[in-house]
């Protein structure tokens, strides 16, 4: 039976290296502890002159020893009475093989530091010290002080040995739990972060979503009932009838870019702007009141031109669903590295219960480091440019 080896499992996977280090001197100490038993009896078979009675009881040991050792090492678990049974049949055989034959005597050595492993600390002493009697019993006499000194320091070690190796396992199994703690951290903070990011992804989509897609659909809904109003005059169904169409086909551009991962168009903010207003126009039209858009832009870089974009797409698209102006005015400008993004109109103003789109613009102002405000008829961002 063998001490078992700690850091093992998946944990003791992780490259950690005292786990690493720690785990392969413990399986040299155990390796050792074999190995050490195997020379010692090999020595005293040699040494036991052809004693048939010592060779037996020899042959008994070993197989008994790698009973237990092997069963040990494939995972078997061995209750407390089935451990001391064990130690004490092979130290039983050692008594006996000793008695027929002192050579082997020495195999004192590793049976106390099986002792100390099975045992509990007051009774691994007592067992060492019962061990080292009956050693100095068989050697001392014939061997004179040697006799006597040589099994005394060699059972001092062997406990030091032991002890040595219960600091060195404690150690590693300190550290094993460590690694398991990171790796289960690790696990946590990845499904943190994956939820996190499909949150974040989730919210993006419906922005993009809500300011492209849902707009367009919104404004063809308003238009549709407007053109139900106007089938007795085939002018103004037309008019309807073309925006609806426009609407329609910018919406799949807006849904194709979505796609695409493409964050904006390719013209210039004042191009892009100009369509929006004369779009929000003729939609507004076609609904029964005029309104004139005025437009003064000047042009920001992509990222700014972007957000500044969605602002406007957004303030417009709250005008002519629920503002019932005549007037509205456009205004971005550059103050140093602030560009400054205003739509005014005439309407009813915007209460002060923000919906969806509003909260979702603030949410993409913020992200690009800039602010929203929203005061009566007027809707004012800035962002860094």
């Amino acid at each position: 039976m063998s001490p078992p080896t700690p850091g093992a499992g998946p944990a003791g996977d992780l490259p950690l290296t005292p786990v690493s280090n720690t785990t392969r001197i413990l399986r040299f100490l155990r390796i050792s502890l074999h190995v050490l038993v195997a020379v010692l009896l090999a020595v005293g078979m040699v040494n036991a002159g052809g004693k048939i009675v010592a060779l037996l009881l020899a042959a008994s040991f070993a197989l008994l020893y790698l009973a237990g050792t092997v069963y040990h090492n494939r995972g078997g678990r061995y209750s407390p009475a089935h451990a001391i049974a064990w130690l004490v049949g092979i130290t039983a055989l050692w008594v006996f093989m000793t008695l027929a034959s002192p050579s082997f005597a020495w195999l004192e050595f590793p049976l106390v530091i099986l002792a100390s492993y099975l045992l509990p600390v007051p009774a691994s002493l007592l067992a060492a010290a019962l061990i080292l009697c009956f050693t100095l019993s068989i050697t001392g006499p014939a061997s004179g002080v040697g006799g006597l000194v040589g099994p005394t320091i060699g059972t001092g070690i062997a406990v030091l040995i032991f002890h040595s190796y219960t600091a060195l396992r404690r150690e590693a199994e300190h550290y094993k739990q460590l690694a398991a703690d990171l790796e289960a951290a690790q696990l946590e903070l990845a499904a943190a972060e994956r939820a996190a990011g499909v949150a974040a992804e989730r919210a993006r989509l419906s922005r993009e979503v809500h300011d492209t897609i849902a707009q367009g659909l919104s404004s063809i809904v308003l238009l549709g009932r407007a053109l139900d109003k106007q089938l007795d005059r085939p002018g103004d169904a037309r008019e309807t009838l073309d925006i609806i169409r426009h609407t329609a086909a910018d919406n799949l551009t807006q849904a194709r870019r979505i796609v695409a991962g493409v964050s904006g168009a390719h013209e210039p903010l004042t191009q892009r702007i100009d369509a929006l207003a004369r779009s929000a126009e003729q939609r507004q039209r076609a609904l029964g009141t005029p309104l004139r858009v005025t437009v003064n832009a000047a042009d920001l870089p992509g990222p700014a031109a972007d957000v500044a974009e969605r602002v406007v797409r957004e303030a417009l698209s709250n005008i002519v669903r629920h503002a019932h102006a005549t007037e509205a005015v456009i205004t971005v400008d550059v103050l140093g590295d602030q560009a400054t993004i205003d739509v005014y109109d005439d309407g009813v103003g915007i209460g002060t219960r923000e919906g969806f789109g509003l909260t979702g613009l603030r949410a993409r102002v913020e992200e690009a480091g800039g602010a929203l405000t929203v005061e009566g008829n007027v809707l004012a961002a800035t962002i860094p440019v």
